[in-house]
């Protein structure tokens, strides 16, 4: 495959698909979504393609919500629910609808963390060659770097709960936070951040929904350390997560606040700017005109428009335009822009929810 700066009809065919999640208008019954590919050849919009219809609820449950959180792609193919259900956007099957946590994603297998009540906390897994779920029996197996450590969030204020290897369970903070109860919303799961096997970062969210610390644990010295706070009056969901970017900082998100954290120096910053790839970042703050999106460096437009639907290529990056209104955000149309022409093309799409990302066809 060979990407030029001048294109002509001998070179090879440069094909990529956006994967978006749209609400079935003609069957709103059990939530039903359809996931489309959005294909683009040589630089140009050549339709869609529905790849699946699968329903949201089941029984009057929740089924395969692809319409709740962010999706994930995995080796140009399979699509990840926020809830750990597989479709295979190939083969246009479902894969595994029972959702669970997913910690990694290795080679063919995708890993999951379960912790049932009945059945205790275990790892488990889904081979995507051989197209097998099942547990990992093995007691020693530890898919990413941390101890068994977890905010107890039952009752306010929250507990942070240790699990040594072999031993009881250990309360080593009578007060991890509030979650912010005073908030209507509901309450997200604390995330909680390893740096290295004995240390981890979480966030410490005070009564209200508006402010909160990052704390550092050591377990080895029982010690913790305030490294910074956060707050945010924007009248959204309260979320929060971590998330590794270059040079060994960790990126920490809050509503619509974004911090950079350097957990060796313990310092905390304002980010003003989020960087998707080498080419591609966004600025932070959700102005009325929009925010600016820069290219290489140079301001390519300013849009309204949600940072987590916010997808990039080598050739094209797209985004779910709005319109808000008061509090309220209305999604209006997908908005795709073209490395090659350099300019921004609109695609009304009804009823569409999210886009998980780009696939190389």
């Amino acid at each position: 495959m060979v990407f030029c700066s001048f294109w002509s009809s001998a070179q090879v065919k440069m094909s990529e698909s956006l994967v978006a999640v749209c609400y079935d208008p003609l069957s709103k019954e059990n939530l039903k979504q359809l996931v489309f590919k959005y294909n683009f050849v040589n630089h140009v919009y050549e339709g869609r393609d529905t790849v699946l219809k699968i329903d949201g609820t089941k029984n009057g449950t929740d089924y395969l919500r692809f319409d709740q959180g962010e999706n994930t792609l995995y080796q140009n193919r399979y699509l990840i629910s926020s809830r750990g259900c597989i479709l295979d956007l190939q083969t246009k099957e479902i894969l595994h609808d029972a959702p669970a946590k997913v910690v990694r994603c290795s080679n063919d297998s995708i890993i999951y963390f379960i912790n049932d009540v009945f059945s205790g906390s275990y790892y488990s897994l889904y081979d995507l060659t051989k197209r097998k779920y099942s547990n990992i029996n093995d007691p020693e197996f530890k898919p990413v770097i941390g101890q068994d450590v977890e905010v107890d969030q039952k009752t306010s204020p929250y507990k942070l709960i240790y699990s040594p290897k072999g031993k009881s369970k250990v309360v080593i903070m009578e007060d991890a936070g509030h979650g912010g109860i005073s908030s209507l919303e509901k309450k997200t799961e604390v995330p909680v951040y390893w740096i290295n096997n004995n240390s981890f970062m979480f966030p410490y969210i005070k009564i209200t929904d508006l402010e909160g610390s990052i704390i550092k644990y050591d377990l080895g010295l029982k010690t913790q350390k305030i490294i910074g706070g956060f707050n945010s009056v924007a009248k959204v969901p309260t979320t929060f997560s971590f998330n590794k970017v270059s040079n060994g900082l960790v990126e920490f998100s809050f509503k619509d606040k974004y911090f950079l954290i350097n957990s060796a120096k313990e310092t905390m910053l304002a980010a003003y700017y989020k960087e998707f790839d080498e080419n591609y970042s966004v600025s932070i703050e959700a102005k009325p005109i929009g925010r600016a999106i820069y290219y290489k460096g140079i301001e390519i437009g300013k849009k309204n428009f949600e940072l987590h639907n916010f997808k990039v290529s080598q050739n094209h990056a797209a985004i779910i335009t709005h319109i808000k209104l008061g509090e309220s955000v209305y999604r209006r149309e997908l908005s795709v822009y073209s490395v090659f022409k350099a300019k921004w093309e609109n695609i009304y799409i009804d009823n569409l929810l999210s886009i998980a990302g780009w696939i190389i066809n």
